[in-house]
């Protein structure tokens, strides 16, 4: 009998983003739901920038035949970043090894979001971005013989000036599901080895930014869309979220990270990627002064003088970041860094939870009233706050609706942007004992903000909690 004798291929990890399996992981959703979820990092990315920017932000989203679009009023997006997003060589990311608490799950955004659409339509796929005074255009192929992706990438001078501006491209029937309006949040229950009342929020663009509008009471959304009436006439329509505290703050994703929110381990992941990063770049090397200097409580020179000499007591000959490496074991001496981040914290004071933001009873009250139709004698408001490691804040608001077939809404939040799966097994498990079924005329809101979630899964949709 003949044998085959196999080749052992070589597969170019560029194109791990350009398979649906990938990118399910990637994304943390089926294809279906691609479409919300790449709608959903975009707006993260958004408000990010605008309070990066000390900016209200306004969030202006269009859905149209072939195309969504999302526009923010921030400081734009730059042509470095979007270049660097492009190469699928690398993963770019400036979260990735800080704990604080910011918006945006899949860590790649914008590598999905430029992928996304090619997979959707399995020919090509197509993104405009305007910002900063430019037009950049982005086609995405794949070039299946040399195993890469084939990125036609091009840009020209603008007069588009103020925020960040996306355009992604897709075929109707996928944008006319995310133009579909739906009048309530549906829920679609599923089987799940971990949990058998877990559930599915399905979301569309109106529902998806009614739960931002929960969660951000400082910023305005605005959503247009074409709505067909009796199977004939396109009804072009706008609705607008208005903020109901423009100078509502909460802990920015540009706020120094204060050394109590970090574990020997995390800070180890910061420092290597600190030192490789200066190393790439042949960029200036970090004193161990420059590092210390970054985190919250440790910006004034006394305070950092202070750390450096109670540091100095036992690493006298320590003043790079890079000194800090164990030549044998070629990786950061735990036993070094263990002691400079107890140094740091000593020098400086852990923040209260109170400062990671809360969005308050009056917020989410005005919300429930006003897009779930809540009687407002029946909400109920709870606030818990702790330390658990970390600090944290749970809000829980709770309400019955007006209409007795309203149905069920249930909307989870973390830091501040809405799941758009129930990420909370036990969460879940407690509906379940408290008999809230899907057909009860109820509004449950959930969010939690801390500094650092642990996540089970790549594409972070639900929580070890």
């Amino acid at each position: 009998m003949n044998k085959l004798e196999r080749t052992t291929f070589e597969i170019n990890r560029e194109l791990e983003f350009f398979t649906e399996k990938e990118l399910e992981m990637q994304i943390g959703h089926s294809k279906d739901w691609w479409p919300v979820a790449l709608l959903k990092e975009l707006i993260d990315n958004s408000l990010d920038a605008c309070e990066v920017g000390n900016i209200s932000p306004e969030i202006i989203v269009r859905i149209d035949d072939n195309y969504f679009s999302v526009q923010d009023n921030g400081p734009g997006i730059s042509k470095e970043t979007i270049e660097k997003s492009l190469n699928y060589l690398k993963r770019v990311s400036d979260k990735a090894y800080y704990v604080s608490p910011t918006r945006g799950q899949v860590g790649n955004a914008l590598k999905c979001v430029w992928a996304a659409p090619f997979v959707l339509d399995g020919e090509n796929g197509k993104i405009e971005v305007w910002s900063r005074g430019l037009h950049h255009i982005v086609n995405i192929g794949i070039d299946r013989i040399a195993q890469k992706p084939s990125i036609d990438y091009q840009y020209e001078e603008d007069s588009f000036k103020n925020g960040t501006l996306f355009k992604i491209y897709l075929d109707n029937d996928t944008t006319n599901y995310l133009n579909s309006l739906i009048t309530q949040y549906k829920i679609e229950e599923f089987d799940d080895e971990q949990c058998e009342y877990c559930d599915v929020q399905i979301m569309t663009a109106k529902t998806l930014i009614e739960s931002y509008s929960v969660f951000n009471p400082h910023a305005a959304f605005k959503l247009y869309f074409n709505e067909e009436y009796d199977d004939e006439k396109i009804i072009h329509r706008e609705i607008i979220y208005r903020p109901t505290n423009p100078k509502w703050k909460k802990w920015r994703p540009d706020n120094p990270t204060p050394p109590h929110w970090y574990t020997v381990e995390t800070l180890r992941e910061l420092v290597a990627a600190y030192i490789n990063n200066d190393e790439k770049n042949n960029g200036h090397a970090k004193t161990v002064r420059e590092f210390v200097s970054e985190f919250k409580g440790i910006s004034g020179t006394a305070k950092q003088k202070r750390a450096l000499d109670m540091f100095g007591v036992f690493f006298p000959t320590i003043s790079y970041l890079h000194d800090l490496i164990n030549e044998e074991k070629n990786d950061i001496d735990l036993n070094i860094l263990k002691e400079l981040l107890a140094v740091m914290k000593t020098v400086s004071t852990g923040p209260k939870p109170s400062m990671l933001g809360v969005i308050g009873k009056e917020h989410l009250s005005q919300w429930m009233v006003k897009y779930a139709n809540v009687s407002e004698e029946s909400i109920k408001y709870v606030k818990t706050k702790g330390n658990d490691g970390l600090p944290f804040i749970i809000e829980v608001a709770f309400g019955v609706r007006e209409k007795d077939d309203a149905g069920r809404i249930n909307i989870v939040g973390l830091n501040f942007t809405p799941t758009l799966r129930q990420p909370i097994q036990m969460l879940q498990e407690v509906m379940g004992k408290m008999r809230f079924d899907k057909d009860d005329p109820i509004t449950l809101i959930v969010h939690i903000t801390k500094p650092r979630f642990e996540y089970v899964d790549r594409g972070k949709t639900r929580l070890n909690i």
